[in-house]
């Protein structure tokens, strides 16, 4: 029987180097899996608009990249740093990005849906006007993230810091804020249909207009006397131990 061999090409871009198992095929129906894994360093290159999607991204460096309209549809990148990328309208669903550093990435209208970026940094990370639906930030750090009119319905922000965040005018329909850090934060004009807020700490929080309260479950959850609540919503105050 005629054999014939298929041999993947080294592709590189900007310091990024790929690394591709070999596969072959036989004459006939069958199909060789191909998993593409980039490692290495791709500091202020462009991939915009490269079709990514599956591939492995994993401890790989980032930084300051374009991203914008990328396909990166359920790829794998743990513990990987994308600091400062710029990456507007990118497609990063179902993706996981456990651990990894965002730090002020720029992430405005990314269709995020379904991704995982719990116990990463996103320290000051723009969201504004993304789709984060069911999307996992369970432990992450998110001080100062904008995400002002996001779509986060049932997301899950547990135990995640989100000190002086905004959600200005976000849908937080079913999501989830257990044990979150919000001192400071702004929910001003959110939809908390639904939301779970169970022993968040709302110091200094802003939820003049929030929409839906009176299903959300609030229970173990304090404020301070700055925090400013919406007519018809009574809240405890925090606790301050004392050693």
């Amino acid at each position: 029987m005629k054999r014939r061999y298929f041999s993947h090409a080294l592709i590189s871009a900007s310091a990024l180097t790929v690394f591709a198992a070999p596969a072959f095929a036989q004459d006939g129906t069958s199909r060789v899996a191909w998993a593409p894994s980039f490692s290495g360093s791709c500091s202020d290159c462009s991939l915009a608009g490269r079709n990514m999607a599956g591939w492995n991204l994993s401890h790989a460096n980032y930084p300051g990249a374009n991203l914008a309209g990328a396909n990166l549809r359920s790829v794998i990148a743990h513990d990987a740093n994308f600091q400062g990328i710029q990456a507007a309208g990118v497609d990063f669903r179902r993706a996981d990005l456990t651990g990894s550093k965002l730090q002020g990435a720029n992430l405005t209208g990314a269709r995020l849906a379904y991704m995982t970026l719990s116990s990463g940094d996103l320290t000051a990370a723009n969201f504004a006007g993304a789709n984060l639906r069911e999307t996992k930030f369970i432990g992450a750090t998110m001080t100062g993230c904008i995400l002002t009119q996001a779509k986060a319905q049932g997301a899950d922000f547990s135990a995640a810091n989100l000190q002086g965040a905004s959600f200005a005018n976000a849908n937080l329909s079913e999501t989830i804020f257990d044990n979150a850090v919000l001192s400071g934060a702004s929910l001003s004009g959110a939809n908390l249909s639904g939301a779970s807020l169970r022993d968040a700490r709302l110091i200094g929080a802003n939820l003049s207009g929030v929409t839906g309260f009176e299903t959300a479950d609030f229970k173990g959850a304090c404020i301070d006397t700055a925090t400013r609540l919406p007519v018809g919503l009574s809240l405890p105050l925090c606790v301050v131990s004392q050693r």
